[in-house]
């Protein structure tokens, strides 16, 4: 790599571009909630990815299939804020074992009024460019409030839950293409999407790291599988009394 320096620029550069494109268009049809979307022949192929992390079938909207969308907006929660930094979020230690996986990355973070973008761009000789993207956008969620399951998640099968998600009261989206696969979170409030161009990182890794980011952000169930703290030591005194009294002389 050290002698085609600019080679490597220009690669970098390429995928930094591609990166900027996908994030600009890859969360726009998710903020479109109407019933008439065809599904997307992707969501088929894609299920068993999300069966074999540990994901199951979205069942059950909170309301009837009939509710209008004034029901819907009445329960609506606010959007949650746009964290201040992709470091304010923690993404990076959560996705350390993601980023590992590629070669000397370059971080770029980009952030506007309604998002904020974070990527990570490499480039290896052998399989060329590779990039890891995380995207926050509290506006784009299909998910209005906490068990909320919309139409569109009902009709497509690219759309599953896991444990985590549903504490979150959220809904997960297997996202996959040729050249870029990932996952989206929809939570009450936040949309939080992760993509990787390269087969190194696996999806399931990139749900993990989300995942766990998601929960530090909206105060979700992270700690509950933390070690509980080990009760207190009983104090020594009643062993030690034990020994006194058995010294005492005995009474009549």
């Amino acid at each position: 790599m050290s002698i085609v320096p600019r080679r490597v620029y220009r690669a970098r550069w390429a995928v930094g571009a591609a990166a900027l494109a996908l994030a600009a268009t890859g969360c726009a049809p998710d903020s479109d909630a109407s019933a008439e979307e065809s599904p997307s022949p992707s969501g088929s192929a894609s299920s068993p990815g999300w069966s074999a992390v540990g994901g199951e079938a979205v069942t059950g909207p909170s309301l009837s299939p009939s509710a209008s969308q004034s029901e819907i907006e009445e329960r609506r929660v606010d959007a949650l804020p746009l964290p201040a930094s992709c470091e304010a979020t923690g993404i990076e230690q959560d996705a350390s074992r993601v980023l590992g996986q590629l070669e000397s990355p370059e971080f770029t973070e980009v952030r506007t009024d309604t998002r904020l973008e974070c990527s990570w761009a490499g480039f290896d000789p052998d399989e060329g460019s590779e990039v890891v993207m995380v995207t926050f956008a509290p506006e784009k969620s299909l998910v209005a409030y906490p068990g909320h399951v919309p139409v569109k998640a009902q009709r497509r099968d690219d759309f599953f839950t896991t444990g985590a998600v549903a504490s979150m009261g959220g809904i997960a989206q297997w996202d996959t293409g040729e050249m870029f696969s990932g996952v989206k979170l929809h939570l009450p409030g936040m949309l939080i999407s992760t993509t990787s161009n390269t087969p190194r990182v696996a999806t399931g890794d990139l749900l993990r790291a989300v995942t766990a980011t998601a929960q530090e952000l909206t105060g979700g169930t992270a700690q509950q599988g933390a070690a509980e703290p080990a009760p207190p030591t009983p104090a020594p005194e009643p062993t030690v009394q034990a020994d006194a009294d058995s010294t005492a002389e005995p009474r009549d």
